[in-house]
């Protein structure tokens, strides 16, 4: 039997451990402030819920959702299909095709009988007309407002992509009035502490038509760092936890509750597209090493709970969280998978759940065959928990609750993998190219509920693309779906070239 509620949620059908969840809606929602500290999110799990549509939030500009899979690229003949196969260690095969394949087939199927049927598995979508496409690759480039020049980067830091912000405070935001600037290379840490959205307008424009200023939308108790994370640059010092900063501008002392991470994996079709910077597999050991860094400095430590607790609680507020998680994003490449095994393991962290993100047509159905060998219709979120019962940074204790092998298994994958208690599934229809779902309401319910009650907790994402309300973002491209031109219904107007695709 399923209920429905009035609460406003990106989650469509909810069972254990089985989502079915719209990625436009979830980063529109993210956006808002926080819920009250007795206003309870969705339940974690139950006999399946389904939600009823009810939007008071701005539509994200999105792309129409698939509507059949795409054509298989597997190896037609024999001998093509055991030289591929010859590539893919076994251990890997056995990975996708024993644990992640028959959960996500059982799960889909789950959502097939339980969610009502004739309905999409997404909702409706704010898409650009027809007579004016909209450029995925440049979600800043508003369709009627183009800029001069093919190559104009909106984007872009400091010119040398660092940010020596080590004596310089936080750029606090008006939320009464727009923030000017005249270049985005003019933001460094910029804070948010108001309960009401800002906006950074960059740019005059001088009058020009085909050169207008920029606007972004900052959400309520949002922080950024607009700036490119060191972490493949060989010829640059390791940041170690006694004098750099991982992240450019971050101390030391700034630590979270929750950090998810995105990092640019190799990917030779994402280097062919060109949409984002990636690297190769042979700076897979820096990668691992910055992603472990960022992780030692800035994870809380259950173990000294400082800076978590205020000095005079007051018995209204809701309890600061004591929970450290970490959860860094992979490809389905054995190479990521041991990259985020490692630099979870290597700083202290329990690998406790897996989070599959499976990517279907709007009627269910996976874009792709699910055992597949050159394309997987999945991604995978790898998450740790830190205890209070590390034995040091490095290593963890054979007896933690987690049954994560200790650092000297890590290499034997398969180990980790089969230790793993948790995986849930997560069903949606694919966004803009590399947009992926916001969680935000799912961690809080995993992690940060305590007697029914969202705890207070403090998050950074890694390698964002857009900002959460209330959490921190770092990276190079932290405002890149905040831009106005990314949205409609926004404060009341609609762009005419506009329209809901149903």
């Amino acid at each position: 039997m399923s209920n429905s509620t009035q609460e406003d949620t990106a989650i469509l059908f909810q069972d254990t451990n089985i989502y079915l969840l719209d990625i436009p809606h979830s980063i529109a929602l993210a956006q808002g402030g926080r819920p009250t500290p007795h206003q309870p999110p969705a339940p974690e799990s139950g006999s399946g819920t389904e939600k009823s549509i009810h939007r008071k939030t701005p539509n994200l500009i999105s792309c129409l959702p698939i509507k059949d899979p795409f054509p298989s690229t597997e190896p037609k003949k024999p001998a093509a299909l055991a030289r591929l196969l010859d590539t893919i260690p076994i251990s890997e095969r056995r990975f996708h095709s024993e644990l992640i394949l028959p959960l996500v087939r059982d799960s889909l199927e789950a959502i097939k009988t339980r969610f009502s049927h004739n309905r999409r598995w997404c909702e409706a979508r704010a898409v650009p007309s027809e007579s004016e496409p909209h450029d995925s690759t440049a979600p800043n480039q508003h369709p009627r407002k183009r800029r001069r020049g093919n190559n104009y980067t909106p984007l872009e830091s400091a010119s040398d992509g660092h940010v020596s912000t080590k004596n310089e405070p936080p750029m606090i935001l008006s939320t009464t009035s727009p923030n000017e600037f005249e270049s985005l290379s003019d933001l460094a840490i910029v804070k948010n502490p108001s309960p009401e959205p800002a906006i950074i307008r960059v740019g005059s424009g001088h009058g020009d038509e085909t050169n207008l200023p920029c606007e972004y939308i900052v959400p309520p108790e949002s922080s950024f760092m607009l700036c490119t994370i060191p972490l493949f640059e060989a010829e640059v010092d390791r940041p170690s936890a006694s004098n750099n900063y991982p992240i450019p501008g971050l101390p030391h002392h700034q630590k979270f509750n929750l950090i998810l991470m995105d990092p640019p994996w190799p990917n030779k079709s994402v280097r062919r597209s060109k949409h984002y910077q990636t690297h190769h597999y042979s700076e897979m050991d820096v990668l691992t090493q910055g992603l472990r860094d960022i992780l030692r400095v800035h994870s809380h430590d259950p173990k000294t709970k400082q800076g978590l607790h205020p000095s005079e609680p007051h018995p209204d507020l809701p309890f600061q969280s004591e929970q450290s998680v970490a959860a860094i994003w992979i490809t389905n490449a054995e190479k990521a998978r041991r990259a985020a095994y490692g630099a979870l393991s290597g700083a202290g962290f329990c690998i406790c759940e897996e989070w599959i993100w499976v990517k279907t047509t709007w009627d269910g159905q996976p874009i792709s065959a699910l055992d597949g060998l050159w394309r997987k219709p999945y991604e995978i979120l790898v998450i740790g928990r830190r205890s209070g019962h590390t034995v040091n940074a490095n290593v963890n204790t054979n007896g933690n609750t987690d049954n994560t092998p200790p650092l000297s298994q890590m290499d034997d994958l398969t180990l980790v993998s089969e230790a793993i208690t948790t995986r849930r599934v997560i069903a949606a229809v694919p966004d803009l190219h590399s947009r992926k779902p916001n969680l935000k309401s799912l961690f809080e319910t995993v992690f940060f509920m305590e007697d029914g009650q969202l705890q207070e907790y403090s998050a950074l994402e890694v390698f964002a693309r857009n900002l959460t309300a209330g959490w921190w973002a770092a990276g190079n491209e932290v405002l890149r779906f905040n831009a106005r031109e990314c949205w409609v219904d926004l404060e009341g107007e609609r762009d005419a070239d506009l329209h809901e695709c149903a």
